[in-house]
């Protein structure tokens, strides 16, 4: 599987996990539903880490490996940080300006990987990136108007401090599959980094939820069949997205993985029954458009 292929199969599914938890979002607190797309998705990652690797010796190198450990702890922190300014910024009132610059992750990582891992993109590549992201960012504004108004706000920061620490947890995520020079597959890697990933994740929010929501708990269990299939569905979506980073740049990755905007588009149209604008149109196209470059020049 290339990394293109790839980086569809993660905003695939990665749609459908967002589309399971946009429901569990009505019935359990937005941390939960976080929460849950980490620990629901540790055993399938567990039950496939083990079957691949038996050999409590090879399991202990990648504990003694300390770029690896600093870079996996670091990114998975960094993932939960992202979720807890995206939940800041949904206490503003204009929090669709936010969400919107929130997008420019994919930009920031350009950067980012420059400065963390030395990773260099072309000209024509990095200018696809900025048209692919401008297209999902008018895609996600809805109202043009209220967004310009709204750009001076202290949402814009937040907005992009947001895609800040999205855009580092993915470069981390990166580095640290990156790391096991002692593992030649690339699909080994990916898997690797995402148990490793999630047994971390899992257990800050549990010790989050433990003291601060724990009738959370409860409300998850209700609902566990729906949990544990998002949790499936995020499990297939990182482990995607792990492998294709193994393989390319993560800034290419996301850039395409950006289509989950025309699966987004389709889940709303047909299965939530939402009207479509023209701005949306607007946005898939200016979006479709930078996709275009990208492939032609990579």
């Amino acid at each position: 599987m290339n990394w293109i292929i790839a980086s569809v199969v993660a905003a695939f599914f990665q749609n459908l996990r967002f589309s399971l938890q946009k429901n569990l979002n009505k019935k359990i607190s937005i941390i939960a539903s976080t929460y849950v797309r980490f620990v629901f998705a540790l055993p399938f990652s567990a039950l496939l880490f083990f079957y691949f690797f038996s050999d409590t010796e090879l399991i202990k190198s990648f504990l003694t490996n300390n770029e690896f450990i600093i870079f996996v702890i670091l990114a998975s922190a960094t993932q939960i940080i992202f979720t807890f300014i995206l939940l800041y910024l949904f206490q503003f009132s204009n929090f669709v300006i936010g969400t919107s610059l929130s997008k420019t992750e994919v930009i920031q990582i350009v950067l980012l990987e420059f400065l963390i891992l030395g990773d260099k993109l072309n000209f024509i590549t990095t200018f696809g990136i900025l048209i692919s992201t401008l297209g999902v960012i008018v895609f996600s504004v809805k109202d043009i108007k209220l967004f310009f108004e709204g750009i001076t706000s202290k949402t814009t920061l937040v907005g992009i401090l947001s895609g800040f620490f999205l855009g580092l947890s993915v470069v981390l995520f990166r580095g640290a599959a990156l790391s096991l020079d002692n593992i030649n597959s690339n699909f080994d890697k990916a898997l690797i980094t995402l148990f490793f990933g999630l047994c971390i994740q899992s257990f800050i929010l549990t010790v989050y939820l433990l003291f601060l929501e724990r009738d959370q708990f409860s409300k998850i269990l209700e609902n566990k069949v729906q949990c544990l299939s998002a949790g499936a569905f995020g499990f297939l979506a990182t482990l995607s997205w792990f492998y294709a980073f193994t393989l390319i740049q993560s800034s290419m990755v996301r850039a395409i993985g950006q289509i989950e905007l025309l699966f987004s588009y389709f889940s709303s149209k047909y299965f939530f029954k939402e009207k479509t604008k023209s701005i949306e149109l607007l946005g898939i196209f200016i979006f479709v458009s930078g996709v275009i470059i990208i492939l032609l020049n990579r």
